[in-house]
């Protein structure tokens, strides 16, 4: 056997990446929990839509291949959730792809086996939980994926000390779902809060009710005296937005800490609501303050924002217009993914 051939079976350098998205073979694992709704889901189906050749392996229908240990899978909240390789042999043999995602979950496949699939393809991890599944599961495993997104960018550093070849995750909406839809009368209300309750959300929830007619969705509110009309997804979650004239979202840890941008801003924008939410420097990487999103300092300061624009629903049209259009134009999944190829591949 001659030296280059030597060389290949002992090195097995991959070959690059397409430079073309349209090019791109990915095989995209993770699980849907919160159904159509589930940010998961819908960066998959901007993946798709923005060219690349996709696989998807929902793991809510493939439990067989995942392994918890000893511990309860939990969608990796407790620990790390590994993937058993040989249960997609058949994608990987059949498919061929050139990329594998493993998309939150605390999903990762184990050391050696991520190791092994190295040499061949590209493996890119997604955090989209730090940083309450750090400590117990995502610094175990971002080491072993060539590049590790997360969607705290205080983390990156630590993640780095791990070894780890980390960035912050650039965040998208899925525009074909969460898009304006008719209002409908039986989600008709001023303010409209959607989200688990957590202990630094409830006094200023308190004073919305106190204030404002408001309708409140979500688990959690019970425990402190808050009636919830439930959860809501699907179509439902689209129309009570609409119904709605200014949406609240939260940006903070439940330790009352100031947090990071979520998805959710983009989401609800692009469905066509007024957000009101913390003032946090980067919010304005997406959105500008006053004139595409409402922002607000203190539980005061958000009550006096919410009665200046119901008082005021011109301005509250022109901003909610102006961040709809927006979210819908520049961010989408479908021009975040190549961002993230392009990271990939450098």
């Amino acid at each position: 056997m001659g030296l280059k051939l030597l060389l290949k079976k002992w090195f097995n350098p991959r070959p690059p990446l397409p430079d073309s998205i349209l090019d791109t073979r990915i095989l995209h694992i993770g699980g849907y929990w919160r159904g159509p709704n589930d940010m998961v889901r819908h960066m998959m189906i901007g993946l798709r839509a923005a060219g690349a050749q996709v696989v998807e392996y929902n793991t809510d229908e493939h439990l067989e291949s995942l392994d918890a240990g000893s511990r309860p899978y939990d969608r990796g909240t407790s620990g790390p959730v590994w993937i058993r390789e040989e249960c997609l042999q058949d994608q990987f043999d059949q498919f061929d792809p050139h990329v594998v995602v493993c998309n939150a979950g605390g999903l990762s496949f184990r050391p050696e086996a991520a190791k092994k699939i190295r040499q061949t393809r590209y493996l890119l991890g997604i955090a989209l939980s730090d940083p309450d599944v750090f400590m117990p599961t995502t610094r175990f495993i971002a080491s072993n994926f060539d590049l590790f997104l997360t969607n705290d960018k205080t983390l990156i550093s630590k993640y780095r000390e791990s070894g780890a070849n980390a960035e912050p995750l650039p965040l998208g909406t899925n525009e074909n779902y969460w898009r304006p839809v008719p209002p409908l009368e039986k989600y008709r209300t001023d303010v409209l809060i959607v989200g688990r309750a957590h202990p630094d959300r409830v006094e200023p929830v308190r004073e919305i009710l106190r204030h404002f007619n408001t309708r409140v969705y979500g688990e959690g509110w019970e425990d402190y005296g808050i009636k919830s009309d439930g959860t809501i997804y699907g179509e439902e979650t689209l129309h009570a937005l609409n119904s709605a004239k200014i949406v609240p979202l939260f940006l903070t840890n439940p330790d009352g800490s100031t947090m990071y941008v979520k998805i959710g801003v983009l989401d609800f924008i692009s469905a066509g609501a007024l957000l009101i939410t913390n003032f946090l420097p980067d919010v304005e990487q997406y959105f500008i303050f006053g004139k595409e999103i409402v922002g607000f300092s203190t539980t005061e300061d958000l009550i006096s924002k919410i009665a200046y624009y119901l008082s005021h629903p011109e301005e509250a049209e022109a901003i909610r217009k102006a961040g709809c259009s927006r979210a819908r134009q520049e961010h989408t999944w479908t021009r975040v993914w190549p961002r993230i190829l392009s990271q990939l591949r450098k």
